[in-house]
């Protein structure tokens, strides 16, 4: 049977790797009105920080496709930054054969409160050479393309469903729709490439939240962030940080 295609050299038996991520900073914020009523304190507001330039441990995968749209090609794993950037970053490329490939990275986050209800919010730093308004096979190699974000209890895992599709096993919509558990933040296309002369540039994706989660027993969230292809051809992004704030809801 086909599986999908895991890149990471650094993956244990059994694909379970927990990524302990460095730290943005504990936002302290209390709120007013605690002092001598002897009701509860706030949570605080939590930042978590995956710097990709540090090697943080995280998996790579790739999902929605069947064993015969497969894509020969995916890279999900730490890479050198493309000229004329320095340094290293997460790669996720590949060529869409199946009119819809998500490629994708997770990484284990730690430190909140556990079982605890957040607003999340994400900013996504990352390279790309995808042009903005060009025409592309099935969709545009930039806006064709779309960054997604979640952070879930649940690890994100690649499977073969009943209908021969190998998806991710969350609600984490499509393309340019998000779902329960996946933010859609935005597409890859820069302002500097053209259509016929691409040149890699640095690109930010920092969209309103609407996304709410709970961390689990330990106080551990599985984040995620990846690109959902509608463009039928070859794409390729370089991950250089992935920033996520957790604002503690009311029980």
């Amino acid at each position: 049977m086909p599986k999908p295609s895991i890149v990471s050299p650094t993956a244990g038996a059994g694909g379970l790797l927990a990524c302990v991520c460095f730290l943005l900073g504990a936002a302290l914020s209390a709120c007013g009105g605690g002092s001598g009523s002897g009701g509860s304190s706030p949570e605080p507001v939590v930042k978590r920080l995956v710097d990709f330039s540090t090697s943080p441990v995280c998996i790579g995968a790739d999902a929605d496709y069947t064993a015969a749209t497969a894509p020969p090609d995916t890279i999900s794993t730490m890479a050198p930054a493309p000229a004329p950037f320095q340094g290293q970053g997460w790669r996720l490329s590949g060529t869409n054969r199946s009119d819809d490939l998500f490629i994708y990275a997770k990484c284990r986050l730690v430190g909140l409160k556990p079982q605890q209800s957040y607003r999340v919010e994400f900013a996504v730093d990352f390279l790309t050479s995808a042009p903005s308004g060009c025409a592309g096979v099935g969709g545009a190699p930039g806006e064709g393309v779309t960054v997604h974000a979640g952070a879930t209890a649940q690890e994100p895992m690649t499977q073969l469903n009943g209908n021969g599709y190998f998806r991710v096993n969350l609600d984490r919509g499509n393309q340019t729709l998000g779902g329960t558990q996946s933010q859609a933040l935005g597409h890859i296309g820069n302002s500097v490439s053209s259509c016929t002369q691409q040149q890699f540039a640095a690109k930010t994706l920092a969209p309103a939240a609407l996304l709410q989660t709970q961390a689990d027993a330990l106080g551990g969230i599985w984040l995620h962030v990846g690109i959902d292809s509608g463009f039928e051809a070859y794409s390729e992004v370089y991950l250089r940080s992935v920033a996520a704030t957790f604002t503690p809801l009311a029980r």
